[in-house]
């Protein structure tokens, strides 16, 4: 079987050198273009991310050395599919640009709320997938755009998925502890004046992101109904805080939920949830998308990190007294693996065995 030809734009960036990281050995996908701003045309990938490299894990020396290609410079009909790590300022113009011709799989936020587009998580909402179909008859498009989504929004909705599907929920109360890499450039390098101010402190405040964490997990929680994506209409509370963790986000999570159940009972629909994705065995799938773990002071970003990188873990699950049918818990999730490069390819994984790429 042939490689589907890839182009990821955007590649310099820390969510692009990490899709480069997940598409450089893929079964699936071959990278056959790295394409970033006019700054970096013409040099190789190995000087254009010198300054501010992030890579967990070095990508082979053929794609070191690929000479990396303006945007302006690139004809998306070379390619099948697109990988975008852009600026969301910067995405709304250059993935419509692609979109016209190929699929985009995104994990910028500029399309994210756009009520044609799916925010597409294959283990939560595969069937989002249908309103591609209106998104391309709206926009005259021959291909499309599936963003992903937040990378804070990842692991809550990983989790309440099998709690709604189960038992139903009524309200969340979310904390988030976000790690310094989910900031970007500015919170991975050492001398930005914005990590700086993080060591050793917490930042209380993590502009927008409130926002799009409750308007992401209604949109992705939602159902189809009548060809119409219908949000779900969970009662959101959110806090996004900043601290000085490295990579992985935390949040500690409390909900009411529709009917009651026993921790015992929550754990079990926790552990035992599958989806489609695992069905399919898609090559960047978690076999088990979700692990409780049973230390009693986990999940830790730093003590749990030997866990495969796109499971959600969750600990601290007890019964909640403030809320009726109340349950707690913690969950770590990898806001990189999971939150960027992972989650973008897993998309791109499902929608090739749908026939869409």
């Amino acid at each position: 079987m042939s490689k589907k030809q890839a182009i990821i734009i955007g590649a310099t960036g820390a969510a692009g050198q990490n899709i480069v990281e997940f598409t450089a050995d893929h079964p699936w996908f071959e990278i056959a273009c790295l394409s970033a701003s006019e700054r970096s045309h013409s040099k190789s990938y190995r000087e254009a991310t010198k300054a501010a490299p992030f890579f967990r894990t070095m990508p082979p020396e053929e794609v070191m050395e690929m000479t990396m290609v303006g945007a302006d410079h690139v004809d998306p009909r070379d390619y099948d599919v697109a990988f975008s790590a852009l600026p969301s300022e910067v995405a709304k113009v250059q993935e419509a640009k692609f979109a016209k011709h190929i699929p985009v799989i995104s994990t910028a936020s500029a399309y994210r709320y756009e009520p044609d587009t799916p925010v597409l998580l294959p283990d939560v909402n595969p069937t989002h997938i249908e309103m591609i179909k209106e998104q391309r008859e709206n926009r005259g498009w021959e291909g499309y755009i599936v963003p992903g989504p937040n990378c804070t929004t990842i692991g809550l909705v990983s989790t309440l998925k099998p709690l709604l599907d189960t038992y139903g929920v009524d309200v969340v109360s979310m904390v988030s502890m976000q790690s310094l890499s989910g900031a970007g450039e500015k919170g991975l390098r050492s001398d930005s004046e914005y990590r700086l101010n993080a060591l050793k402190n917490v930042i209380p405040l993590i502009e927008g992101e409130e926002g799009k964490v409750i308007k992401e997990t209604n949109k992705i929680l939602g159902k189809i109904v009548d060809g119409k994506l219908v949000n779900a209409p969970i009662n959101i509370h959110a806090t996004c805080t900043r601290v000085d963790v490295e990579i992985v986000h935390t949040e500690a999570v409390h909900l009411g939920l529709s009917q009651s159940a026993s921790v015992d009972e929550v754990r079990k629909t926790l552990n035992g949830y599958k989806s489609e994705a695992q069905e399919l065995k898609l090559p960047s799938v978690a076999e088990q998308p979700i692990i409780v773990v049973e230390e009693a002071d986990g999940p830790q970003p730093k003590k749990h990190s030997d866990y495969p990188k796109m499971v959600t873990l969750v600990g601290r699950l007890r019964e909640n007294p403030v809320f009726k049918n109340g349950i707690s818990y913690v969950l770590t999730s990898d806001n990189l693996e999971k939150g960027a490069g992972g989650g973008a390819v897993l998309s791109a994984e499902y929608l090739k065995v749908k026939g869409l790429i």
